[in-house]
């Protein structure tokens, strides 16, 4: 596996492991060490727990945190229900 693909498994990890965060609703990308977080997040306590989860990973170079807030959002629960908000249907 490549380094990239192998850093942004454990971001994933590491997301998924925090309680405080939706992490269905984080887009992570890798590139040479550097991490992206994408998503919109239902509160800043959310953004700020992501942004720390990910910090704690090792071999995270740079992080680029753009997680937007907006308290309307709501969570996708159901992966059919999230891939079909995905594919715009």
């Amino acid at each position: 596996m490549n380094p990239d693909m192998e850093l942004r498994h454990e971001v994933f990890a590491a997301l998924n492991w925090e309680p405080a965060i939706d992490a269905c609703a984080v887009d992570v990308r890798v590139k040479e060490g550097v991490v992206i977080l994408r998503g919109i997040l239902v509160d800043e306590r959310q953004r700020v727990a992501a942004e720390a989860a990910v910090r704690r990973v090792e071999g995270v170079r740079t992080l680029i945190n753009r997680l937007t807030v907006n308290p309307a959002a709501q969570p996708v629960r159901d992966p059919a229900a999230r891939d079909g908000v995905a594919a715009g249907l």
